[in-house]
């Protein structure tokens, strides 16, 4: 349906902004004064910012904001949007020189996050491989709270494709891997870089690590397992800031 229709729901006044603040094109705004646990919501300045960028807007009773909404406590408020995602090689020529590549991340809440990460961080754009979870699933909607919005995402790339992509534009392919000898404070990340994490539960599929320059691990106590890959890409992200801003 999300795909012959090319739009999408955006839950929730944090993404709704988001998307407002982008500058980016709303279908329509379902907003429902109270809701389901009988409380009331302050929607006056989201309902003020969708009429003054031309957004349909409609007031929907609680049951109508039910069946609209995948949450299980629906919010106050409910857009449609346009389909956000842009051309891989569009991507790849923008000029950015710290992306993201995620290698079948099956996670909704995960990708949520790295999108919220990598837009902290600045990064130019995440490239999400065949086999990654749909960016348009609610969930991750819900998780990027508005960062959907405002990073570059290019949709069901081929893995040894975009590798061989980066490498051809001279960006160095970073992959974290808990198997590495090198740590991600001793890579250098200060030139233009990809950073890869892989699955959750088998890491990095052969391809990627195959044709990537460095892999990198997050040390840890022996004891500890191994980090959830929304926190390891936190942590390489923000390692390349750190190493960006050295004198």
């Amino acid at each position: 349906m999300r795909d012959r229709a090319q739009e999408f729901l955006v839950e929730g006044a944090n993404g709704i902004e988001g998307a407002l603040e982008s500058g980016r094109r709303l279908e329509v705004l379902f907003v429902s004064g109270p809701t389901s646990q009988g409380g009331e919501v302050q929607l006056d300045g989201l309902v003020e910012k969708a009429r003054a960028a031309r957004v349909q807007t409609f007031e929907v009773s609680p049951e109508v904001m039910h069946s609209i909404s995948d949450a299980d406590t629906p919010p106050g408020a409910v857009a449609v949007a346009p389909f956000v995602d842009v051309d891989p090689t569009q991507l790849l020529d923008s000029g950015s020189d710290l992306l993201v590549v995620l290698a079948e991340v099956r996670d909704p809440g995960n990708l949520g996050t790295i999108l919220r990460t990598a837009r902290a961080a600045g990064a130019g754009g995440v490239f999400l491989t065949k086999g990654t979870v749909d960016v348009y699933n609610p969930k991750v909607v819900r998780a990027s709270a508005g960062a959907l919005f405002h990073v570059p995402v290019a949709r069901e790339v081929a893995v040894p494709w975009v590798l061989t992509e980066l490498g051809a534009r001279h960006i160095r392919r970073v992959a974290a891997d808990p198997a590495a000898t090198a740590t991600y404070d001793e890579v250098d990340m200060r030139g233009p870089s990809a950073l890869v994490f892989g699955n959750e539960a088998w890491g990095l599929p052969g391809e990627a690590v195959a044709a990537v320059d460095e892999r990198a691990s997050i040390p840890m106590r022996a004891s500890a397992e191994s980090l959830n890959v929304g926190i390891a890409a936190a942590v390489f992200l923000f390692e390349a800031v750190r190493q960006r801003r050295r004198p």
